[in-house]
């Protein structure tokens, strides 16, 4: 009978060890959703955990970890952006007579109020007027960026385009190229010319409505009499908000712009000041850290400068080709992960992850990822358990999408393992899928850490 009951427990075990081995999370609703999971023991090269890792799934924003990669690879944790500003025309005293031209670089971080360093493009640009004692321009403030299919890709879901998070990336991009409006003055902060605002009273709650090319924007809310009440949403045009901008702060400064359209338009340049971003690393580090779309764009084109944002995916493609990861099967749409028809396996985020921690750029790369329990989208994520501040992850979430891709790290900060977990199609509430994957996790490496001291 004592023999019957060992085998039973042992059976029961390896049952248990075999459910884990297999990746089942134990969610309500498990058996109708996508899970993909791919562990890997980076010192042993062993697999800890593998189930459906070769199903292309959606990975919302952990495709940022993969265009983070491939950018960091190509351009390094130095480069900047440099948005080169010009005096076109020619001088008359104290009046130019000509155009003040801001030349766009497509560099996602000018004036944002994330890099608070390196903001004062305006008072650096009036400040070099000023020196050069220029007191009036005659023609225009101009801003002007040349980007291949600049502003929303037309993947992206038309629900997204009016929030924060749906702000496209384009030629010449502006304070996060997001505003303030108080709808119930219409009050704008920086104002966006142009703009035409609608308001409804609406008690389902808040929704916020523009089309991807449009001037107009519908806002539904409870609070819309309420004058303290407001919403974040985003710019159409960045450029216009930038030249608006930039010509009521230099009047401000008793430099007078005429604003007048010159013919034929002046063509001699004369270069007035060069503002340079925050290094990429930065940028890295605060777009993942944030899962900040707009800024995960701007990263995607420097793989292919001048290029399209295919010509940059095709080149992302070719480099992991080269590396010896196929990214074939995987649907890449975008650098940020918004669009819906994103298509990843686990085992291809984690065959990037594995290369990019065995390679030059691990210690910087991993830096970049949010540490679960410490800040970003990982804050609240295993905070109380014995593995905060030992996993370093990007997440993804959109509508029935939850994934986490990045390293367990050891006491250095160095990664030990490649974690991925995707869940597509889940019907649980979300935190109760969390749940699961924390649980799911915790006994992998406790597990994992018993059997090391043993």
């Amino acid at each position: 009978m004592m023999k019957r009951a060992i085998i039973l427990l042992a059976w029961a075990a390896c049952a248990v060890a075999s459910v884990r081995a297999q990746g089942a999370l134990g969610f309500d609703g498990e058996e109708s959703a996508a899970v993909g999971i791919y562990i890997k023991d980076l010192h042993s090269g062993q697999m800890v955990a593998e189930h459906n890792a070769s199903m292309a799934l959606t990975p919302a924003s952990t495709m940022k970890a993969l265009t983070t990669a491939t950018a960091l690879t190509v351009v390094g944790d130095k480069y900047s952006f440099v948005t080169h500003v010009e005096l076109r025309g020619t001088r008359q005293g104290a009046t130019w007579r000509g155009d003040l031209v801001v030349k766009g670089c497509a560099d996602p971080t000018l004036e944002s109020e994330y890099f608070d360093r390196n903001t004062g493009f305006c008072d650096s640009i009036i400040s070099k007027l000023k020196h050069m004692g220029i007191s009036r321009v005659e023609g225009r403030v101009r801003a002007v960026g040349s980007l291949a299919d600049a502003g929303v890709i037309p993947q992206w879901e038309v629900e997204d385009v009016a929030w924060s998070y749906g702000a496209a990336l384009h030629g010449v991009n502006w304070r996060d190229n997001v505003f303030r409006l108080w709808p119930a003055t219409k009050e704008m902060k920086p104002k966006v010319p142009g703009l035409k605002i609608e308001v409804r009273k609406d008690p389902d709650g808040t929704e916020l409505r523009r089309g991807a090319w449009s001037d107009g924007l519908l806002v539904r809310g409870r609070n819309v009499a309420n004058k303290k009440w407001c919403v974040t949403s985003t710019m159409p045009d960045p450029a216009r908000v930038l030249e608006a901008e930039l010509a009521s702060r230099m009047r401000d400064a008793d430099i007078q712009v005429g604003g007048k359209k010159l013919s034929p338009e002046p063509r001699e340049a004369t270069e007035l000041y060069a503002h340079r971003s925050p290094v990429s690393g930065r940028i890295f580090r605060s777009l993942m850290v944030r899962s900040d779309n707009m800024m995960a764009e701007g990263m995607l084109r420097v793989i292919k400068p001048g290029g399209s944002r295919k010509d940059a995916i095709r080149r992302e493609k070719e480099l992991w080709a080269e590396r010896g990861i196929s990214l074939e099967y995987s649907g890449i749409i975008d650098g940020s992960g918004l669009a819906r028809s994103n298509r990843l396996s686990a085992r291809t985020l984690g065959a990037v992850l594995e290369w990019m921690a065995r390679g030059e750029h691990c210690e910087a790369y991993a830096s970049y990822f949010p540490r679960a329990g410490k800040d970003g989208t990982l804050k609240n994520f295993m905070a109380k358990t014995s593995l905060n501040g030992q996993l370093a992850l990007k997440t993804g979430s959109v509508s029935a999408v939850q994934c986490y891709a990045g390293y367990k790290l050891d006491e250095e900060g160095r990664p030990t393992h490649v974690v991925v977990v995707m869940v597509n199609g889940f019907y649980c509430p979300r935190a109760r899928l969390r749940e699961a994957i924390t649980d799911y996790l915790l006994n992998i490496f406790e597990e994992k850490s018993a059997d090391d001291e043993q």
